[in-house]
C-alpha cells in the first residue's frame, strides 16, 4: 500500500488487520508482508472450534457493512468461491442500527431541495428498515395523504465504502502475488467486480429505473407489482416510493391457507416471465423482498440488483433447463460449454464426470432443487476455467429464491410446471419462420451496410498509416513489482519534499515570534517541526520494513 494511503486509512487498516489476526489469519498476512507483528503481540486469537469457512464469515461480520455486503454478493458467485463458503456467506445478515432521524434530516432536505414540511404532513422518526447503505422511513404526502417510503442514503457511506474497498483491493493484490495456491481465484479481479457492484447500489436512480421498467413491462399487474416510484423527488441518494402494507412470506402463519398455493404459483409465473420472456428480472426475490398485500397481491421491492439476459443467453438457458430435465450429463456439459467464455483448454471427459457427479446427488429435480443444481454446475465450470456471465449466476439465485419461497408457501409447488409454458413459448420463438426470416433480413441488411462502409474504412486506415497515427500497444507481464517500486519511490520523494518544505517554513516562522507561543517559540513552527519528524521517521520505518530495493 502506498505510504500516503496508509497514513490516510491507518485507523481502518489497523481494524481490518486486527480482526484477521484475531481469527487466525496472521500467517496469510505475514506472507503478504502486512505489518502484523505488533498486532499479534497485543491481540489474542479467538480459540473457537470453527473451520476456515466459518472463520471467514465471522471476519465479515466483525468488519461490518462493507465486508458483509461483499460476502452477500460473493454468495451469488459459485464460479468464484467454494460451495462451503457460499453456504456460510448466505448466513450473513445486515445488523446495522439505524441512525437517529436528526442525522439524516439534512440529507433529505438537500435531495428534495425544500423543507420537509412543504411536501410531507407527517414523517415517522423511527426507521422501518435499515441496511449498510440506507435506511427507510415512512412519510405522508401533504397534498394526497398517500403514505410513501423514503429510502435515504446514510451520510458518509460512500467514503467509508471506498476506504474499505481500497484496503481490500490492496490486500487482494498482495495475496494474489505472494500466495501461490490462491492465485487461481484471481482475487484482484473478483474484488474489482464486487467493488463496481457495491458502488452501483449507492446510486438509487438505478433502482428507481429498474422498478419503473418492471412495472411498465409487467403483464400480470393484477397479481404482481412493484411500488410506484416518485421520480420527481428521487435522486442518487434518495428513493421515494409508495409504502406497501403487507406481510412477508416468511411469516407464513399469518397468510391465509387458501391463498398460499395461488401466491406461490403467481410468484413463480412472474419470475419466469421476467427471466425467459423479457430477460430482465429481479435477482434477489427472497422473502425479505416480497410483500403479500391484504388484497392477496405480491409486491416485489428492492430492485437494486437485477439480471439481464440477451436473446441468445435466454436460448442457452432454455437448452440448459431441458438438459437438466433429461439428466443427460453429456448434453449438460455441451450446453454449459456453449454458455461459457474465455475457457482455457480442458479435459471434456473430466468435466463431464464432474457434471455427472452433481446430477447423481439430485435424482429428483422437481422438489425445489433446480436453482441449487445450476449453482453447483456453475461452480464446477468455474473451477475448470470456464467463465460465465454473472447474469447466469443471478438467475440461478433468483430461481433458487423463488423455489424456496414457493415451497414454503405450498409444499406441492412444482417449479417445472410453472416454467414449462414459458419454455414452450421460447421454443416456438426459436423456430418461428417469420421471426427467423426477420433475423435473416436484419443480418443481411447489417452485412450490406458494413460492406458499403468497407472502402471508406480502408481509406481511413491508409491515411492514418501515412500520418504515423498507427501504433502497436505491447504489454509486458510480470512488471507489477516495478510498478510498486516506482509508486513507493515517488511517494517517498514526495514525502521528502514535504518534509523539506516543513523544515524551511517552520524555521522561518520560529524567527518571527508570531503568537501563540510555547516556551517562547511560535506554536505553528513547533508543530511543523514535529510533523516533519513524524514523516521522516515514517520514511525510515518504511525503508527498514521493505528494504531499500523497494
Amino acid at each position: 500500500m502506498k505510504p500516503l494511503s496508509l497514513i490516510r486509512d491507518a485507523v481502518r487498516a489497523k481494524e481490518i488487520l486486527t480482526v484477521l489476526v484475531r481469527y487466525g489469519f496472521s500467517n496469510l498476512l505475514e506472507q503478504v508482508n502486512a505489518p502484523t507483528g505488533w498486532i499479534s503481540k497485543i491481540v489474542q486469537r479467538e480459540q473457537v472450534p470453527f473451520n476456515i469457512w466459518q472463520r471467514i464469515r465471522m471476519v465479515c461480520e466483525d468488519l461490518g457493512p462493507t465486508a458483509v455486503k461483499l460476502g452477500q454478493l460473493l454468495s451469488t458467485q459459485p464460479d468464484v468461491i467454494p460451495e462451503p463458503l457460499i453456504e456460510e456467506f448466505k448466513l450473513l445478515q445486515h445488523r446495522v442500527n439505524p441512525l437517529p432521524f436528526s442525522d439524516i434530516h439534512n440529507v433529505l432536505e438537500e435531495e428534495l431541495g425544500t423543507k420537509l414540511g412543504t411536501l410531507f404532513s407527517e414523517i415517522e422518526g423511527v426507521s422501518i428498515g435499515s441496511g449498510s447503505i440506507a435506511q427507510v422511513h415512512r412519510a405522508r404526502i401533504r397534498e394526497t395523504g398517500q403514505w410513501v417510503a423514503l429510502k435515504i442514503q446514510r451520510p458518509g457511506v460512500i467514503k467509508a465504502l471506498r476506504t474499505d474497498l481500497d484496503i481490500l483491493s490492496w490486500l487482494a493484490r498482495e495475496v494474489h502475488e505472494h500466495v501461490e495456491h490462491l492465485r487461481p481465484y484471481n482475487l484482484p479481479s473478483v474484488v474489482d467486480m464486487l467493488k463496481n457492484a457495491i458502488l452501483r447500489e449507492t446510486d438509487f436512480t438505478i433502482e428507481a429505473n429498474n422498478t419503473r421498467n418492471f412495472n411498465q413491462s409487467n403483464p400480470y399487474k393484477e397479481w404482481v407489482f412493484a411500488p410506484k416510484v416518485y421520480l420527481e423527488w428521487s435522486s442518487s441518494r434518495l428513493l421515494v416510493t409508495d409504502y406497501i402494507e403487507g406481510k412477508s412470506p416468511s411469516h407464513i402463519e399469518e397468510i391465509d391457507t387458501g391463498n398460499r398455493a395461488r401466491l406461490a404459483t403467481h410468484g413463480g409465473i412472474s419470475v419466469f416471465h421476467q427471466i425467459i420472456i423479457k430477460g430482465f428480472f429481479h435477482a434477489d426475490p427472497h422473502p425479505g423482498n416480497i410483500i403479500i398485500t391484504p388484497e392477496g397481491k405480491i409486491c416485489l421491492i428492492d430492485w437494486g440488483l437485477v439480471g439481464q439476459l440477451t436473446r441468445h443467453m435466454r436460448y442457452a438457458l432454455a437448452d440448459m433447463l431441458t438438459a437438466l430435465k433429461s439428466k443427460d450429463a453429456e448434453r449438460i456439459t455441451r450446453v454449459a460449454l456453449s454458455m461459457g467464455k474465455d475457457a482455457k483448454p480442458l479435459d471434456n471427459d473430466h468435466l463431464e464426470m464432474q457434471v455427472a457427479r452433481v446430477m447423481a446427488r439430485y435424482p429428483d429435480l422437481d422438489v425445489g432443487k433446480i436453482g441449487k443444481v445450476i449453482m453447483e454446475l456453475i461452480h464446477v465450470l468455474g473451477v475448470n476455467g470456464i467463465s460465465l456471465s454473472r447474469d447466469y449466476t443471478l438467475l440461478a439465485k433468483s430461481i433458487l429464491s423463488i423455489e424456496q419461497t414457493g415451497n414454503a408457501l405450498d409444499p406441492e409447488f412444482d417449479i417445472g410446471a410453472v416454467a414449462k409454458p414459458f419454455l414452450e413459448q421460447l421454443a416456438f420463438e426459436r423456430i418461428n419462420p417469420l421471426l427467423r426470416w426477420k433475423e435473416v433480413v436484419r443480418n443481411l441488411h447489417n452485412g450490406i451496410f458494413k460492406l458499403n462502409e468497407l472502402p471508406a474504412d480502408i481509406n481511413r486506415l491508409i491515411h492514418r498509416i501515412e500520418r504515423g497515427e498507427i501504433t502497436v500497444n505491447m504489454q509486458h507481464t510480470g512488471l507489477e513489482k516495478l510498478s510498486e517500486t516506482l509508486n513507493s519511490t515517488s511517494n517517498r520523494l514526495m514525502l521528502a519534499i514535504i518534509i523539506g518544505s516543513l523544515i524551511i517554513g517552520s524555521s522561518m516562522i520560529i524567527t518571527t515570534g508570531v503568537a501563540p507561543l510555547f516556551l517562547g517559540f511560535p506554536v505553528i513552527g513547533i508543530v511543523g517541526y514535529l510533523l516533519s519528524i513524524f514523516l521522516g521517521l515514517w520514511i525510515v520505518f518504511d525503508i527498514l520494513r521493505h528494504g531499500r530495493h523497494k
